[in-house]
């Protein structure tokens, strides 16, 4: 990010919590499923062919699971998210979008 470029602007206060929907639990729990079963086969080819079978099942993004399986954890605030998934490479920009997109399209719901 360049210092003249503002940061993502979030749709919601840094305490929101989110919790999964039963839309959600029910994605989560299948992505669960199919990354276990991948782990059958040997190497990254099986692992990225289930993420994206899943996603093409569910019209998501393949690292929306990611996103899914760390709310499932728990009600997660997004500063939490973003932490939490920093190791997988993910950045603020990436969070914010994911969080959005699986709250539009009701996987996830702010927590009340």
């Amino acid at each position: 990010m360049a210092f003249d470029e503002r940061p993502a602007k979030l749709r919601w206060p840094r305490s929101q919590k989110f919790v999964l929907s039963q839309r959600g639990t029910e994605a989560e729990s299948q992505y669960r499923e199919l990354i276990i079963a991948s782990r059958e086969a040997s190497g990254r080819a099986s692992f990225d062919q289930a993420r994206a079978t899943w996603a093409g099942t569910y019209q998501l993004e393949a690292d929306d699971g990611l996103y899914l399986a760390e709310v499932k954890a728990g009600a997660a605030t997004m500063p939490k998210l973003i932490a939490a998934l920093e190791t997988c490479g993910k950045t603020r920009p990436d969070a914010i979008k994911a969080i959005e997109r699986l709250v539009d399209a009701g996987y996830i719901a702010p927590a009340t």
